[in-house]
């Protein structure tokens, strides 16, 4: 297995050469006295108040840690595609809990128009002061702006171990806010699908999704390949294959999430084909472990070829395709 001071060569390899894109961010300004220029919020805050999406409370403040419930969260995500005129025009709506005078009344019925959300007769209620969980703020702001979820739909693998089946409802929305970085895996290995969702957090997803949208967000999808190489080669050494397949899986959505946006960059070709070589090693690990050998010789060879592809697409990439190689 391979050593650490090898996985070190391997982050210094992907951090120089995955370094080339920039992210645009608001201009240095503080709209919000609670959200410094060093608050991981600020750059979202920034851009979505400029675009007239959100606004602050009374006292200058944003509250980025304040809970968000499903009325607030569909306001955030309506609001932006909407004009006061169309909002004026709903009077009504079909939920029984929702009362035709709620501020938020309006924004329920055009989300149920359009598919966004369910409505009547398969959901009678909204429940709108339930606090809102991460899933399904990405699945309303998907089908909001017209994401079909069936993107990457041949992709159906284990992400974590809080989202390892690929049935649920929830899987494809979240399979592609991974190819879009709108989320990633948290520091203790999960990616949180039930988490209920801050104001910060949502300003977060919205705005990595705009970003994605504006081609801003290849650099951050490089760098989350880098850092899932990096936890492949550490579960390897520890003989955690079902992480490394976990991870493994997560790299492969990055690199086809950037592939999506920059199809002829150079880096970006060669990055999906490093990820699909590890990809292959891990599950040339797996074959081992199940003593299928014929396998592990075909996925070798095929991380072998897909090494040789990416040297070919990006000669930087060499030191670490010779490392997958080897």
């Amino acid at each position: 297995m391979k050593s650490l001071s090898t996985r070190i060569s391997v982050v210094t390899t992907l951090m120089l050469t995955f370094g080339v894109f920039s992210t645009a961010f608001a201009q240095e300004q503080q709209s919000f006295s609670d959200v410094p220029t060093n608050h991981p919020v600020w750059a979202a805050a920034e851009y979505l108040k400029s675009r007239g999406i959100i606004s602050g409370y009374s006292d200058g403040t944003f509250k980025p840690d304040k809970s968000v419930n499903r009325a607030e969260a569909l306001k955030i995500i309506i609001g932006g595609l909407v004009t006061e005129e169309q909002l004026n025009l709903v009077t009504r709506t079909d939920y029984r809990d929702v009362p035709s005078d709620a501020w938020y009344m309006p924004y329920v019925e055009i989300a149920k128009v359009n598919s966004i959300i369910d409505g009547p007769p398969k959901k009678t209620a909204f429940k709108g002061e339930n606090p809102v969980i991460k899933v399904e703020f990405i699945k309303m702001l998907l089908l909001a702006n017209q994401v079909d979820p069936n993107s990457y739909s041949e992709i159906r693998l284990p992400l974590s171990s809080d989202v390892d089946n690929p049935s649920e409802w929830y899987y494809p929305y979240l399979r592609y806010a991974l190819t879009a970085s709108m989320t990633m895996i948290a520091q203790d290995g999960l990616l949180h699908p039930g988490r209920e969702l801050t104001r910060g957090e949502t300003a977060l997803l919205l705005h990595r999704f705009i970003m994605y949208n504006l081609n801003r967000r290849t650099q951050a999808l490089l760098s989350e390949t880098e850092s899932e190489i990096l936890v492949i080669l550490s579960m390897l050494e520890d003989n955690n294959l079902l992480q490394a397949e976990y991870a493994s899986a997560r790299a492969l959505l990055a690199t086809r999430g950037a592939h999506k946006n920059k199809p002829d960059e150079s880096i970006v070709v060669g990055a999906l084909k490093i990820s699909e070589a590890f990809r292959a090693l891990v599950r040339a690990y797996r074959s081992g472990v199940n003593e299928d050998f014929s396998n592990v010789e075909k996925l070798a060879k095929d991380a072998w070829a897909l090494g040789e592809q990416a040297k070919g697409a990006e000669p930087s990439l060499k030191t670490l395709a010779d490392q997958v190689q080897t």
